[in-house]
């Protein structure tokens, strides 16, 4: 009987394999005690063949921490692994995870996270601020150009406008060539009114 390899097994088979050995559980999920399990990437050091294929699923399939000023450069897996700074590797990160400060002055543009994010397959937001309430949303308009992401969430620190957030996500989700109506902002005045009413 012929001993088969691993490359004799059905593209689907390594192809799990190499999920179980590279993916990770999103950086905004709960973890268990012991933080995150292992991978190994030393796979890919293989042949030629199992890396070209498994590069794929470790950057294609995890979500990154994007960089909190150059956004899709210098990205990470985790924050005590290393920077990536290779552009052909970049090319095939699809997922970020973004933290944003509202209370500090952002260091990119709105066409920054617009070419950064457009088209990627799901960016992750999470909302910052030194203090409750102490912010408005101008810093998340910087991703009001952000088009056709396939799954986006904006969380954190935006008790002051949920629905806003609840917009930006659906624009973000958008195709780049369907218009978008403009936020109302006076729905989010009434939704407030609310809440300090209830707080009273």
């Amino acid at each position: 009987m012929q001993n088969l390899s691993f490359l004799d097994l059905p593209g689907e088979i390594r192809n799990q394999i190499y999920i179980d050995v590279l993916i990770l559980p999103p950086i905004f999920a709960r973890r268990q005690l012991g933080g995150d399990p292992p991978i190994y990437p030393q796979i890919l050091r293989v042949c030629k063949q199992v890396h070209e294929e498994a590069k794929q699923i470790l950057y294609g399939g995890n979500v990154f921490i994007a960089h909190p000023n150059l956004l899709n450069g210098w990205p990470r897996l985790r924050w005590k692994y290393d920077t990536i700074s290779s552009q052909n590797v970049i090319a095939y990160i699809k997922r970020y995870y973004l933290i944003v400060r509202l209370d500090c002055d952002p260091n990119f543009t709105a066409e920054n996270a617009e070419k950064a994010f457009s088209g990627i397959e799901e960016l992750t937001i999470r909302v910052e601020q030194a203090e409750f309430r102490g912010s408005d949303y101008q810093v998340l308009k910087l991703f009001e150009g952000v088009r056709g992401v396939k799954k986006t969430k904006v969380y954190g620190s935006v008790t002051g406008f949920p629905r806003y957030c609840e917009w930006l996500q659906d624009v973000m989700r958008t195709p780049k060539e369907v218009g978008v109506t403009d936020f109302e902002k006076s729905e989010e005045l009434g939704a407030m009114k609310l809440w300090d009413d209830f707080g009273r």
